[in-house]
């Protein structure tokens, strides 16, 4: 029998074969699961045939729907102790991988610790990573209060992970990571650890590159992500006023373009 994986990575992809297949093979010192949503270009037959090797890769199949749908896919298959959200333009430093599992076995049994943040770095010879200023902290704090901005590889207990991967009602392509992270920062904290344990790069059709329009075509889960703000202010888990300002404002710019949707779900309560 095959003993249970310490660290689940999960990975949502769409027409990248060769570079997730790649992905892929880096990362299988740990379980790895996949979310194929909708590929033409081969990459579930690329997987298929890495997973007949080893069947610490579990990869799950889909249409197009979004990438919302393949992070919940992928982090439903996961059976790890810990789980470790993964983009498929993300690079891991192999060597690291070692460090972050002896980092994970020697955590404690605090309920009140949800995981581990890690640092990552940007594309490019110069650049680096931020440095976490707390060891422990949350994680809108981190942002809110400590001003880390950057990217950062967040590696969170798989049954809180599962917990909160909840995709909102309705259909949506963009769905926030940070949306699942603001609603473990509610209740939970996070161990800071400055090692880079990876590269982020933004590739020119990602999503990133098309963020704020994502943002206003997908309004709903912003409008969710900036209450667990202003939520998580009230009851004390950050004190910065200005990030507060900042997301009661976007509350009032998403509630006004979610008001179709909300008002669509709300007829089909009332007639159901």
């Amino acid at each position: 029998m095959q003993s249970r994986a310490l660290l689940s990575v999960c990975i949502s992809t769409f027409n990248r074969r060769d570079r997730v297949a790649t992905l892929v093979q880096e990362l299988l010192r740990a379980q790895v699961c996949v979310h194929v949503h909708g590929s033409t270009d081969g990459t579930s037959e690329a997987l298929a045939e890495i997973a007949s090797r080893d069947a610490r890769l579990v990869v799950t199949t889909g249409p197009n729907g979004s990438r919302g749908v393949a992070m919940f896919s992928a982090i439903a298959s996961a059976t790890g102790d810990y789980c470790m959200i993964f983009d498929d333009d993300d690079d891991l430093f192999t060597d690291r991988l070692p460090e972050v599992c002896e980092c994970l076995s020697r955590q404690g049994a605090d309920e009140k610790i949800a995981g581990l943040v890690f640092s990552m770095v940007l594309e490019g010879p110069d650049a680096t990573a931020n440095q976490f200023p707390s060891e422990r902290t949350n994680l809108i704090k981190m942002r809110a209060d400590e001003g880390v901005v950057g990217d950062k590889k967040e590696v969170i207990r798989t049954p809180l992970l599962k917990r909160v991967a909840v995709p909102p009602a309705g259909r949506f392509r963009r769905v926030p990571t940070s949306l699942l992270w603001s609603r473990l920062a509610i209740e939970y904290d996070v161990i800071c650890v400055n090692v880079d344990i990876g590269r982020k790069r933004y590739l020119p059709e990602g999503m990133t590159a098309r963020i704020r329009l994502l943002q206003r075509q997908n309004p709903y889960p912003m409008l969710l992500l900036n209450l667990n703000y202003v939520r998580a202010f009230w009851i004390g888990r950050y004190r910065s006023v200005r990030f507060l300002g900042k997301a009661f404002l976007a509350c009032l710019s998403f509630g006004a373009l979610s008001f179709p949707f909300l008002l669509k779900r709300s007829f089909a309560r009332v007639i159901s």
